[in-house]
């Protein structure tokens, strides 16, 4: 009998998680919060209506481009179609991480809507290695047991703000926020803006 995997988040990094584990004779499940795959390079028009970044989701803006070329962000086996560019925005890699769900048959692996609330070790767990994985979907909980538990739900979803770093933020007239939380310049225009960070 295959082994079961729970994989939590279908980014970049679940999704490889997933045809790892088939190509492996595993049995994967994962589980998706939201309502798509592509985890941080997920993004719809209903995004840049939000003043903020999702809760619990990494998050980019409108105009994002990749700063890592298509031959080095690419599957082994899956490269990128020649007529996109070699630096691409947010949407051209989403449609590739569509097309390479369907391709390899990862999308009947995919718990959508799904939130993982609670992963811990089985009584007996020293013996067997399972995990109690519990999800909520639609206001229903299920409490289902695997015998490995993969995350791959990035290191993106909580943005790093050290306010006390900066005395006297309190004090600030104007507004203040995290790159995360950046949809697009509209709130911007005609304003100075500061920007701290060279981080990408």
């Amino acid at each position: 009998m295959a082994k079961r995997v729970a994989i939590i988040g279908a980014g970049v990094s679940g999704l490889a998680a997933i045809r790892c584990c088939l190509e492996e004779g595993l049995e994967p499940t994962c589980f998706e919060r939201s309502d798509d795959m592509g985890g941080l390079w997920k993004f719809s028009r209903e995004h840049q209506q939000l003043e903020h970044a999702e809760e619990g989701r990494a998050s980019i803006y409108r105009s994002v481009f990749t700063n890592s070329s298509k031959e080095m962000m690419c599957f082994p086996d899956f490269p990128y179609p020649d007529d996109y560019p070699n630096y691409m925005h947010h949407s051209k890699l989403q449609e590739y991480l569509r097309a390479f769900a369907h391709t390899k048959s990862l999308l009947g692996h995919i718990r959508f809507e799904t939130l993982v609330t609670s992963v811990k070790k089985c009584p007996g767990f020293l013996v067997t290695g399972q995990w109690t994985v519990v999800t909520e979907k639609d206001g229903k909980q299920e409490s289902t047991v695997f015998d490995a538990v993969m995350i791959c739900s990035g290191h993106h979803v909580y943005p790093n703000l050290p306010t006390d770093s900066f005395p006297g933020l309190e004090q600030l007239q104007g507004n203040y926020l995290h790159s995360r939380d950046y949809k697009g310049p509209e709130a911007f225009r005609g304003k100075r803006v500061l920007v701290i960070g060279l981080g990408n």
